[in-house]
């Protein structure tokens, strides 16, 4: 391991892929809800991508364990709490507004946009700059969708999209963790 791997870095992209793991599934299973898609299959194939990528997370969970521990910042975790306050009273304030607008479809992709724009401010605080890549994708996929998906599949579609880019992070984290946990050890010379 090169000295900045830490594990608090490596349970922190656990846990945050944990994160991706269960909205990304909530997203799916709202889309598959709204596209009247629900099946014993359709479930059984998101709960078997829950568990492929929950797996690995708790895997890396438990490979944190034997590397270094820095102390906490506790300034990090009230500046999480703060950007996550944010989010949720501006995805709340997005879907009020629209919904007394009679805009009922373009919730999804208003709350998509609203959690896009957090990984920004996220992305700098835990110094991951994959972050700025999952905010970028789904704040494109929120305007990309609201213009140009119809307003009757708008809420499935959004929401199918939202739900694989955030499984896509999950994916792209875990990989990129579990390839610095497997690196072998640089022995100096």
């Amino acid at each position: 391991m090169t000295s900045h791997q830490n594990a608090n870095q490596i349970s922190g992209r656990a846990i945050g892929a944990l994160f991706f793991t269960a909205f990304g599934a909530l997203w799916l299973m709202l889309s598959l809800y709204a596209r009247e898609t629900l099946s014993v299959a359709t479930v059984t194939g998101v709960l078997l991508g829950v568990v492929a990528l929950a797996w690995n997370a708790i895997y890396l969970l438990r490979a944190a364990r034997r590397l270094p521990r820095a102390a906490d910042d506790p300034r990090v975790g009230r500046i999480f709490a703060w950007v996550n306050g944010i989010q949720w009273i501006a995805c709340f304030v997005a879907a009020f507004a629209l919904g007394k607008l009679h805009l009922d479809a373009y919730v999804p992709s208003a709350i998509t946009c609203v959690v896009g724009l957090h990984f920004f401010p996220l992305a700098r605080l835990f110094r991951y700059p994959l972050h700025h890549v999952t905010g970028a994708m789904l704040v494109a996929w929120s305007g990309l969708s609201a213009l140009a998906v119809p307003a009757a599949e708008l809420q499935g579609i959004t929401s199918a999209g939202t739900g694989l880019i955030l499984w896509l992070s999950a994916l792209a984290t875990l990989g990129m963790a579990l390839y610095l946990v497997r690196k072998p050890v640089r022995q100096l010379a």
